[in-house]
């Protein structure tokens, strides 16, 4: 039996959705129209990206680096992405790029926006990731996701099948890295926080052209368990709300899906890439396990792989624990870097 829910509670889920049914659809024929099912990574693997990356103008930077957006288009949408370029001298092979996959945002049209409504990303919350990977000699590219800022999709947005999409969108800006003049495209990397770890675990198993990655405080599992997880302790006698949201998510896509096919824990023997995890020991908000599962599961297929853990209660970690795992991280993608 793979790991994940254990077959009794996934039996009374299915109870408890299917007692919910009625009343689940009538609020998903309210969702919005989706264009496209939550693609699995078998799917993502399957998907040939080509798109036309473009400069679109400067943003905020930084001690270290300079800013700009650029734009290019997936499924449909027109999407937008940080670069963060370093101000030290640029390596003839240009510099070693870093797709760095933010974690979740409570609103996500304001993810990037100050209080005052200038676009000023990623945000305060995520600006030491620019911040100190540029600092180190890393082009920082930062996607928005759909839905995000001024990126087309929100409908996208907000559910428990949200990191699908998100990781069509990396693999897209991952295809187009080529058309910054800036970026060293044989020497990419990856980081991911929260859901964007779980965007990143997608990414990785799309594709081989990663190099390493880095994944901080990651969820992951099937959608059910995660769905239980985020509901924490709901009121005794209802239905845990994460639950509704993902039959009525379910319910909304344009063919009937397979959920579990979804779950990135199925495919992990297709991963190639030297992973990194890092998570805080006593994290209020994705509990340590979500680390511990994933690394165990690794090293039962035999990937490489390891794992630091911090006296923290911090879900983004606070100095100088931040600090240093983005050390580890620095010294861990150079290790895996080919020549310049």
């Amino acid at each position: 039996m793979r790991s994940g829910t254990p077959r009794l509670l996934r039996v009374l889920l299915v109870v408890l959705l299917t007692g919910m049914l009625g009343k689940s659809l009538a609020s998903a024929a309210a969702m919005p129209s989706l264009r496209e099912p939550a693609p699995t990574p078998s799917m993502l693997r399957a998907v040939a990206f080509d798109p036309d990356v473009v400069m679109e103008g400067d943003l905020p930077g930084g001690k270290d680096y300079t800013a700009y957006r650029v734009g290019y288009r997936v499924a449909g949408l027109n999407l937008h992405a940080l670069v963060a370029v370093p101000t030290s001298p640029r390596p003839a092979a240009g510099y070693p790029v870093l797709i760095a996959n933010h974690g979740t945002h409570p609103n996500p049209p304001r993810y990037g926006f100050t209080a005052e409504g200038v676009d000023s990303r990623p945000g305060d919350y995520y600006r030491p990731v620019p911040a100190l990977y540029a600092a180190a000699g890393f082009l920082v590219v930062m996607p928005d996701y759909r839905g995000h800022n001024v990126s087309e999709g929100v409908e996208y947005t907000g559910g428990m099948l949200s990191a699908a999409y998100y990781a069509e969108d990396v693999l897209a800006l991952l295809a187009g890295l080529d058309r910054l003049p800036e970026a060293d495209s044989r020497n990419v990397f990856l980081w991911g926080h929260s859901l964007g770890g779980e965007v990143g675990l997608r990414v990785l198993l799309a594709t081989g052209r990663i190099r390493a990655a880095s994944l901080w405080a990651t969820v992951g599992g099937d959608p059910w368990e995660r769905a239980l997880l985020r509901s924490r302790a709901p009121e005794s006698g209802t239905p845990p709300p994460a639950l509704a949201l993902l039959e009525e998510e379910l319910a909304a896509q344009p063919s009937p899906y397979d959920a579990e096919a979804s779950d990135p824990m199925r495919y992990l023997d297709g991963i190639s890439t030297p992973v990194l995890l890092h998570h805080a020991q006593f994290d209020p908000e994705v509990g340590v396990e979500a680390s511990l599962r994933l690394a165990g599961a690794l090293s039962r297929h035999h990937k490489p792989y390891a794992l630091y853990t911090y006296a923290s209660h911090d879900h983004f970690f606070a100095s100088p624990e931040r600090e240093l795992a983005v050390r580890r991280d620095v010294d861990f993608f150079r290790a895996h870097m080919a020549p310049q």
